[in-house]
């Protein structure tokens, strides 16, 4: 049963790194580069300026790592037949699920590792703590998160949901109190005590796993949620096939359609803009990064952030929203339309053109009420035009030229 997993492991990472080469093209790189770069100097610039009494240090720090132990859940690469052909084989799942351990936890301790590490420096201006009990902090974290990666192991058995959710409880309080006594106590207790629970979990859990069964549709039916959230966000990049669209009417936008003319020179510019406010793959993903960039503009009153925010999401948006110039090049029908080839392109530019005016006004709005002063919400706007007047211009020509060859 461990060679199982390990031969389904090396198949699901090959899966993953072949869609990761989409994910983090040249442009997403250089877009975070710079984008992890303004917010560290946002984020050494407040450190610089807080107070030394800052007393909401502790307990905000407390929050971001309960928050980091949720990060990672038990990858057991399950699939819909298992329930029939490896069921016979119940008796070696532990094998199975103890390599599932060791491959899920890798994504957590880096996810912890890195995120603890940029708020210790919170903690060293706000607790007058030193840097060398980053260490015994990170530590605590691993013990406490491999707890709960073997809580959701006993979970895939056949428990009650109350009894369920009652183990999770005992994880999630008794975590909070663990880091608690580490950040207001000493560390080596929050280390002593993140041991203990760890043991304690281990040593019950599983006992209590002897006396029930697996539940294979619970565990098939956790895999497969577990697998479409990761199908969603790579689908933010890229196509994947195991994420399908859904198609609504949405009445509300009739107005909208009927305004386009229908007459040969707006075929494809009727086409897209009904692909768009019909379906869900891409006014979804317009309507989340929207939601995401707006969220944190209203919370920045930071000039160069709001700025570099909104650069940033402006490109994201119509980035992502290129591929749909290839939404109907299966239909048989749009190759015998009497219709030029530049009429495409033109459509799709100019699609692009009014859904980025749009985020581009949505986003000009909150600067207006939240940017201190007036003349730098002007100047954020005056930078989304530019950034747009370029992207369509310039840049969505040749992106749709190599899409082509």
């Amino acid at each position: 049963m461990s060679e199982l997993y390990g031969l389904r492991s090396s198949r699901h990472l090959k899966k993953m790194m072949k869609y990761m080469q989409y994910v983090f093209n040249d442009h997403f790189v250089i877009v975070c580069v710079f984008l992890l770069g303004g917010l560290g100097f946002y984020y050494s610039e407040l450190l610089k300026n807080l107070p030394e009494d800052f007393v909401w240090g502790r307990p905000l720090i407390l929050v971001i790592w309960l928050v980091i132990l949720l990060i990672g859940q038990l990858a057991t690469l399950t699939q819909e037949a298992d329930k029939v052909f490896i069921l016979p084989k119940e008796a070696e799942m532990p094998d199975y699920f103890n390599r599932a351990f060791r491959h899920s936890f890798i994504l957590p301790t880096v996810a912890i590792t890195l995120l603890s590490g940029m708020t210790m420096p919170l903690l060293v201006v706000s607790g007058s703590e030193e840097f060398s009990s980053f260490f015994i902090y990170l530590l605590t974290l691993l013990l406490l998160k491999a707890a709960h990666l073997k809580w959701q192991e006993y979970d895939l058995y056949q428990i009650s949901i109350s009894e369920s959710r009652s183990w999770q409880a005992i994880w999630f309080v008794a975590s909070g109190g663990t880091l608690a006594a580490g950040l207001y106590v000493n560390p080596f207790v929050g280390l002593g005590i993140s041991v203990i629970i760890l043991g304690v979990f281990l040593v019950f859990l599983t006992r209590k796993k002897q006396q029930v069964s697996l539940d294979w549709e619970k565990m098939i039916k956790k895999e497969n949620n577990r697998m479409h959230r990761i199908y969603r966000f790579i689908n933010l990049f890229t196509d994947v096939p195991e994420i399908t669209g859904s198609i609504k009417r949405r009445k509300l936008f009739d107005p909208v359609l009927n305004k386009i003319k229908k007459e040969n020179k707006n075929t494809y510019l009727y086409l897209y803009a009904r692909s768009f406010l019909r379906g869900s793959e891409y006014s979804g993903l317009f309507v989340r990064l929207l939601g995401v960039a707006g969220l944190i503009l209203f919370f920045s009153k930071d000039l160069i952030l709001s700025m570099g925010v909104a650069v940033v999401f402006i490109y994201l948006l119509g980035f992502q929203l290129i591929p749909i110039y290839a939404q109907f090049d299966y239909m048989v029908m749009t190759h015998l339309y009497p219709t030029p080839a530049k009429q495409k392109k033109q459509a799709v530019s100019f699609l692009l053109n009014v859904l980025l005016a749009i985020a581009a006004a949505i986003f000009g709005l909150i600067a207006l009420f939240i940017l201190p002063e007036k003349q730098e919400a002007l100047l954020l706007i005056g930078a989304m035009v530019v950034e747009i007047i370029l992207f369509t211009r310039f840049y969505v020509p040749q992106r749709l030229k190599k899409m082509e060859e």
